[in-house]
């Protein structure tokens, strides 16, 4: 018999007037973005994050997201009612 794999979206949990938050984990949405697109915004520069490690460490450490950044970048693509998307 072949498995299924599923996965459930759920929310990364942050608090309302944090300035910073982690990348969700895989599966979880951070402002109903996955990880991989919010990643390929940090890639591009859309939205700021910093990356918190010791000195020295390769790939050990984590990455925070700007919410602020990332809030406004949404804004940016937010369309009125009764506009239509490009």
């Amino acid at each position: 018999m072949a498995s299924i794999n599923t996965i459930n979206e759920s929310a990364a949990r942050v608090a309302p007037n944090a300035e910073w938050a982690r990348i969700p984990k895989t599966g979880q949405s951070l402002e109903g973005l996955f990880r991989s697109q919010i990643f390929a915004l940090i890639k591009t520069g859309a939205i700021k994050s910093a990356a918190i490690k010791q000195p020295g460490a390769g790939r050990t450490g984590m990455r925070l997201v700007h919410l602020p950044s990332l809030r406004a970048w949404i804004n940016q693509h937010a369309v009125a009612e009764g506009e239509v998307a490009q």
